[in-house]
């Protein structure tokens, strides 16, 4: 059912709705403002309070509490959100749908050089670029792996998406004098990322490092001895 031609794709996109809901809307934000909000200002009242115990002046203070313990604190609170979205990834993948899914888009992803497997990684790296890359780990092939590393961080992330309003629309403002286009223009921007994944993925296949064939998701064993699949 999963691997259905009508419903394979429907299945995942719910599917993945539910984790990414869990995963960033409910438990992980919980936990992320557990960690912003009452840990990390803890952490920073104690170690200002040691500080001004010692008699240290304001700019060492400010240092420690609000550049160090803040800089790291500010990092620290994505790692909740990041642990609940591996922890459904892996129970997805121990039984067995991430291998499904991967061969419902490998059908898609072969005619740009990149494996099915490299969908997870490529979706995940719309929410941040760097759990992308960690996700890669899945793909056992070397050349897919780094191929999808390469490519992952042209996905318009989180991140880039404010990015992407700013600059659309000032890039508007100054040609047309109206920001109204700049909804045209942040989407056009936004597309250009995804289509930089496959017109790279194109190149870069074509290049020696990243060259070579791409191994089959379907494998036969009649007997000890695995020979891949012919694809249909």
């Amino acid at each position: 059912m999963v691997t259905n031609r009508i419903l394979g794709i429907p299945i995942f996109i719910a599917v993945m709705f539910v984790v990414y809901y869990i995963s960033v809307t409910t438990i992980g934000t919980w936990v992320t403002d557990w960690t912003n909000d009452v840990f990390v200002v803890a952490v920073q009242d104690a170690a200002a309070g040691i500080l001004a115990a010692i008699g240290a002046g304001d700019l060492v203070t400010g240092l420690v509490v609000d550049g160090i313990i803040g800089g790291v604190g500010a990092v620290l609170g994505f790692a909740p959100q990041m642990a609940v979205l591996f922890l459904f990834l892996s129970i997805l993948e121990d039984c067995g749908y991430m291998v499904r899914i991967a061969f419902v888009m490998d059908r898609v992803f072969r005619h740009f050089g990149l494996s099915g497997k490299s969908f997870i990684p490529l979706l995940i790296s719309s929410g941040c670029g760097i759990p992308g890359i960690m996700a890669s780990k899945t793909i056992e092939n070397d050349n897919d792996r780094r191929l999808t590393i390469m490519t992952a961080t042209f996905v318009p992330c989180g991140a880039k998406l404010p990015v992407i309003a700013l600059m659309g629309g000032v890039m508007v403002s100054y040609t047309t004098g109206s920001y109204e286009a700049g909804g045209l223009i942040a989407p056009m921007m936004y597309v250009l990322g995804i289509a930089a994944v496959l017109i790279s993925a194109i190149m870069l296949k074509k290049t020696k490092p990243f060259s070579g064939e791409r191994l089959p998701l379907l494998w036969s064993c009649p007997s000890t001895i695995c020979l891949p699949q012919k694809r249909f």
